[in-house]
């Protein structure tokens, strides 16, 4: 029995280029740091299948693809998937499934994949897959495959994390709608926040929080603007979309700030949650 945790992701300063590549979307410029939210998955060996997941699912998506990668159609697996990231909320849940499987799998079937290989398995399955194959504080550039590894460590923030109920548009719908003369304008505050992360500084860091999704995220979801009113309120030093949303984070200072934010808001949001940067 295999054993892997699935953290989720939150952005930092996530920039978009205005200068569409050929899949349509925007290059990207943004740092991504983990969280303390994981999704527990368990791998037994079986022969041949891959059970306990449906197939529409990213973890058998990504069973199967090694599978065929390493050319050995007698490998299986009975897999168990303990789901706590929310899904379609911007925290990379899928993805992190995704990347555990592949490193479970390889464990459980004395696997080893070179870069190339872990490469050709993110290129299929996500851009996000690229960077939850890595972790940690990472900046991460162009489509999404370019993973930078900084050797800062981010100071402990504690968050809580309130996604509304509204349903969110596909990430190509944000990409499709977003106003060109509003992006890619901010990339200085990348380069501020790298370096206040360097010298913990946290009142510079939470000055450079940034998303390019953000403004059309609350225009186009108002409830949006009520979250983060709340989270301020509730003494969070600053907010941040996660993603391409909907999910609004708010950083706060302490763990006991934070846990009675959380308590006070759980009456108003059906789906919020507290943890903290890893």
């Amino acid at each position: 029995m295999i054993r892997e945790k699935a953290y989720a992701k939150i952005n930092l300063n996530l920039h978009l280029i205005p200068e569409r590549l050929n899949n349509n979307f925007y290059p990207v410029r943004f740092i991504n740091c983990q969280i303390n939210l994981f999704d527990e998955l368990r791998f037994k060996s079986i022969k041949n299948k891959i059970e306990g997941v449906s197939e529409d699912n990213l973890i058998y998506k990504a069973a199967i693809l090694l599978k065929k990668l390493v050319k050995d159609q007698s490998l299986g697996a009975e897999i168990s998937l303990k789901k706590n990231i929310p899904i379609k909320a911007g925290l990379a849940g899928g993805s992190a499934d995704a990347a555990a499987t592949i490193i479970g799998l390889s464990k459980l079937w004395k696997i080893k994949l070179n870069q190339n290989q872990l490469n050709y398995l993110a290129d299929k399955l996500g851009k996000d897959v690229y960077y939850c194959l890595q972790g940690g504080l990472s900046q991460i550039e162009g489509d999404g495959s370019k993973i930078i590894s900084l050797d800062s460590k981010l100071p402990k923030f504690w968050l809580v994390i309130i996604t509304p109920e509204e349903k969110k548009p596909s990430t190509k719908w944000m990409y499709d709608n977003l106003d060109i003369n509003k992006i890619g304008k901010n990339q200085l505050k990348l380069e501020k926040i790298k370096q206040a992360i360097i010298l913990k500084n946290k009142k510079d860091i939470m000055e450079n929080l940034h998303n390019d999704f953000e403004l059309l995220a609350i225009n186009y979801c108002l409830k949006i603007t009520n979250i983060k009113k709340d989270l301020i309120d509730m003494g969070a030093l600053n907010t941040l979309l996660a993603g391409s949303g909907y999910s609004m984070a708010g950083f706060f200072d302490s763990k006991d700030q934070a846990i009675a934010a959380f308590e006070n808001l759980k009456v108003k949001y059906k789906n919020i949650f507290y943890a903290s940067t890893k």
